[in-house]
């Protein structure tokens, strides 16, 4: 296996520049922030389809390989900026939280994927939070404190990556996955209003959505049709990046 490569999934390359850009707006990072930070992303970026296949294959030498150049990659940068107190157990310390959600993620996946297998929708989901991971490293990578709206911009993205890869499964006709499961557990997000009740505008579209989709029969099958319906997806995504940014930048 190719070790960097252009990853197969579009809208996971992209959730992965693109999650570290909104981070790194978020940190009000400066010019040198920004170099390093995007250097740090095109690693995760060009890593990610061998760090998965070998995670997927269980081949201990990709997954250490592929885990030592993103380890490097984001803690090198904290260490340059914050040296020691990068790790001190604090709430703004910049890698505290970070590797602490990566490793709950981590754990969640290999949970699932082993009792359900790969192909279990829950699995699937899942699978999605990962690619916005690199926002939660944006502060520490731009020589930042970690903020709270980096961890909401975070929570909100990925959440609905994960949420709308299992409103995909429920739209395939050889899943016949519930239409209701992806409604239910999008409902929990609206605790963030308690945040920012501002946050309601970019949860309306994919609500709307979600909710549609309890009465919708049309069913996909051919791959042509379930790649129209991804990038249906990556652009209700990208509307609700836009919002969410936007929302927690100016208020």
């Amino acid at each position: 296996m190719k070790v960097f490569k252009v990853p197969r999934e579009p809208g996971a390359g992209g959730t992965i520049i693109l999650s570290m850009i909104g981070g790194l707006i978020l940190a009000h990072a400066d010019w040198r922030g920004w170099l390093i930070g995007l250097i740090v992303t095109l690693v995760t970026f060009f890593t990610f389809d061998f760090a998965f296949d070998s995670y997927r294959a269980w081949k201990m030498s990709g997954m250490a390989l592929s885990l030592g150049l993103n380890a490097l990659a984001y803690v090198l940068p904290a260490f340059y900026w914050f040296g020691t107190d990068a790790l001190k157990p604090a709430l703004d310390n910049p890698l505290v939280i970070p590797l602490a959600v990566v490793v709950v993620l981590f754990t969640l996946h290999f949970a699932f994927s082993r009792a359900k297998g790969w192909k279990h929708p829950v699995t699937y989901a899942l699978g999605n939070l990962l690619p916005a991971v690199p926002a939660l490293f944006a502060p520490a990578v731009s020589g930042k404190p970690f903020s709270d709206k980096v961890f909401i911009f975070w929570l909100v993205l990925a959440y609905y990556e994960a949420i709308g890869a299992a409103y995909v499964e429920t739209k395939l006709a050889f899943r016949k996955f519930p239409k209701k499961y992806p409604l239910i557990t999008w409902l929990p997000i609206f605790g963030v209003l308690a945040y920012n009740p501002y946050l309601i505008i970019a949860l309306i579209e994919p609500t709307v959505r979600l909710v549609k989709n309890l009465r919708d029969e049309n069913y996909v099958a051919k791959i042509d049709d379930i790649k129209r319906l991804g990038w249906s997806v990556f652009r209700s995504v990208m509307l609700l990046y836009i919002l969410v940014l936007t929302v927690l930048y100016f208020t």
